[in-house]
């Protein structure tokens, strides 16, 4: 029996759901960030900082997002994103035939994403866009060059150089993100808030250059090609086509993420203690800095139990009933995506209540849950008569130069999916 796994979670006769499913809860995690940062895409300016009282109850939602959920989530959609290209790329007739439809993919993938842009500044789309390809670019190395060269960016060592030249070279970039001008912060923030139309979709194309600036200093610009690649390559040595036979690889994975979390916060304790020794000074550039490389690292170790952690409990028949309930959410993944950014819209900006700053984390943390729970119901009812996702069968159609059948012929049986 064949499997199936496309850019777009198309329709296929066979289905490996526990991707789906995990592609469903990742975007629980993204979804509760977003939501938590108010649909904003960054720290708010200083002026409008904290202008709501925090509760106990906040300080919670906000601690527990930041520790174990805030760029996890991220992390395992970049690697989905990676798998999924594996999979179209191995049932391509040709390698010609498949680069370029990928290349006419992606681009269409650009610019569902620069329309998504234009109205929420944070958008991810355009970004996979530009970086998959580097997947065209790596995808026939052999295994052993591209594990290596995906744990390379993965965990930042470009970012970290990158981040280490900037502070030693003077680099005025870098002085920009770790301090950023707040007028112009407070400017955006109060167009976000309740400018016009006009203004809002203007602030948000004038920041796509501090979205791509976000992206080189934060490492991301490393980290999630590093991630695409370790998705290929999982993809090659059929770790989710064939769970079964992977069960133990999967146990040592965990077993190694878990030591290097542990790692890497005892690595994160010291270096503060000697820094604070030497210096007396944690807030400066090069301190600030530094967190921002153990928090990517701590990040990818997370990640990585999360994954393992997901993909064994799906073996267990009680946990597999609960877990695929994200199924339906993750098959219409683009659309479930874009649809969180029209309720954060609808939310926070002039677009709609206007309520940005004005919600605590623990308000944002419930809305968050209730809403992923409509989203659920509304995909689980959408997927019963539909072969894709709105979105998807856009993005699909566009791809294949001809419109795909998205109502099903009839209601389909249940499907017996792959484990």
């Amino acid at each position: 029996m064949s499997t199936s796994l496309s850019l777009d979670s198309s329709h296929s006769n066979a289905r490996i759901s526990a991707i789906d499913a995990l592609r469903g809860f990742t975007l629980l995690g993204i979804f509760i960030t977003h939501m938590i940062e108010q649909y904003y895409a960054g720290q708010p300016p200083e002026k409008y900082a904290g202008q709501t009282t925090a509760t106990i109850y906040d300080m919670i939602a906000s601690g527990f997002s930041s520790v174990l959920i805030m760029g996890k989530f991220y992390a395992i959609f970049s690697f989905l994103f990676g798998l999924s290209f594996y999979i179209q790329l191995s049932k391509a007739k040709t390698d010609l035939s498949f680069v370029l439809k990928f290349v006419w993919r992606l681009m269409i993938l650009f610019a569902i994403g620069f329309l998504h842009h234009l109205h929420y500044r944070g958008d991810i789309l355009t970004i996979y866009a530009m970086l998959g390809f580097v997947l065209l670019l790596s995808y026939r190395l052999p295994d052993k060059y591209l594990l290596g060269l995906s744990l390379l960016l993965i965990f930042d060592v470009p970012g970290i150089i990158t981040r280490i030249a900037g502070l030693v070279g003077n680099d005025p970039s870098v002085a920009a993100f770790m301090k950023p001008d707040q007028s112009k912060l407070v400017a955006a923030y109060e167009t976000l808030k309740s400018g016009t139309y006009l203004e809002y979709v203007k602030v948000n194309l004038e920041s796509f250059k501090i979205k791509m600036d976000f992206q080189v200093w934060s490492g991301r610009i490393y980290m999630t090609p590093g991630l695409f690649l370790l998705g290929l390559y999982a993809g090659r040595k059929k770790m989710f086509e064939q769970i079964g036979s992977h069960l133990a690889a999967m146990r040592k994975i965990r077993r190694i993420a878990a030591w290097g979390l542990l790692g890497t916060i005892i690595a994160a304790v010291l270096f503060f203690a000697l820094a604070n020794a030497l210096t007396g000074d944690l807030t400066n550039d090069a301190n600030m800095l530094a967190g921002l490389s153990f928090f990517n690292v701590f990040n990818t170790f997370l990640a990585a139990v999360y994954v393992t952690w997901f993909v064994l409990l799906f073996q267990k028949d009680k946990w597999k009933s609960r877990l695929l309930h994200f199924y339906s959410a993750g098959r219409m993944g683009l659309t479930t995506y874009l649809m969180q950014s029209c309720f954060g819209i609808l939310i926070f900006s002039t677009l709609g209540f206007g309520l940005l700053g004005e919600l605590g984390a623990a308000t944002c943390f419930a809305l968050a849950i209730v809403l992923f729970l409509f989203q659920m119901w509304i995909s689980k009812v959408w997927m019963t008569y539909f072969n894709y996702g709105p979105v998807e069968w856009v993005w699909r159609s566009l791809t294949n130069f001809k419109m795909q059948p998205l109502m099903k012929s009839r209601v389909a049986k249940p499907m017996v999916a792959l484990e």
